[in-house]
């Protein structure tokens, strides 16, 4: 059996500024699984920048628009 590489969702930590990711969580193809995870991951996480991503668009983010 093959390693499945590709998902259509995944979550990742980056870095203080937000411009470089530091880890990659998980990698996720059913979009609900996909929320749960990450809430799960903000929870336990709470002081690292954390995104659920579909390719290249941000679906979510923990932390807010610079100004």
């Amino acid at each position: 059996m093959k390693t499945k590489t590709y998902f259509a969702f995944r979550i990742d930590v980056w870095d203080a500024a937000g411009d470089n990711l530091i880890e990659h969580l998980a990698g996720l193809d059913d979009y609900g699984m996909a929320v749960v995870a990450y809430w799960a991951a903000v929870e336990n996480r709470p002081k690292d920048k954390i995104t659920l991503r579909q390719g290249i668009r941000v679906v979510v983010k923990n932390w807010p628009e610079a100004r």
